[in-house]
């Protein structure tokens, strides 16, 4: 199973536009806060897939997205926030214990612009960085086995 991550689009609509249509094959799809709704929009992108929304902290609470999405696929316990509520612009500290408490296997998040992956021998956090500037990232599930990529645009 192919999941694309985004986060922080902000409206910039034109490089989402072109991540949903490189990433076409993707077979779920997670936006990680500070423009989820952008992907309203470009609904024929990502329609029949199933598609997560964090609320990020300049998102509206209008569309009622939550806090954070807690799911599961290929045996793979997934965790995604935003982040801004576990302090990652300070470290990762917080967001850590926060995935390990709900026994996740993949953790994902926004908020600092900056693209991220690691892997402590149990848990893979990973930041796509922003979609409004291009970037993402991809994650391969199969069998409670995981692989991730960050990427961009303009690599």
């Amino acid at each position: 199973m192919k999941l694309l991550i985004l986060s922080d689009s902000h409206g910039y609509l034109f490089f989402l536009e072109q991540i949903l249509q490189r990433e076409r094959d993707a077979d779920m799809i997670i936006h990680l806060g500070d423009g989820g709704d952008d992907l309203m929009p470009l609904a024929e992108l990502t329609s029949g897939k199933p598609v997560y929304h964090c609320r990020g902290n300049c998102d509206s609470a209008v569309y009622g997205f939550p806090d954070f999405v807690l799911t599961e696929a290929e045996g793979v316990r997934i965790f995604a926030c935003h982040g801004h509520r576990y302090g990652v612009k300070y470290g990762l500290q917080n967001l850590y214990f926060a995935a390990r408490e709900q026994n996740a296997k993949l953790c994902l998040f926004g908020h600092t612009h900056q693209p991220f992956s690691d892997f402590d021998g149990d848990l893979y956090m990973v930041n796509p960085g922003p979609a409004g500037s291009g970037y993402y990232a991809v994650a391969e599930l199969q069998n409670g086995e995981v692989r991730t990529f960050n990427r961009s645009l303009q690599k």
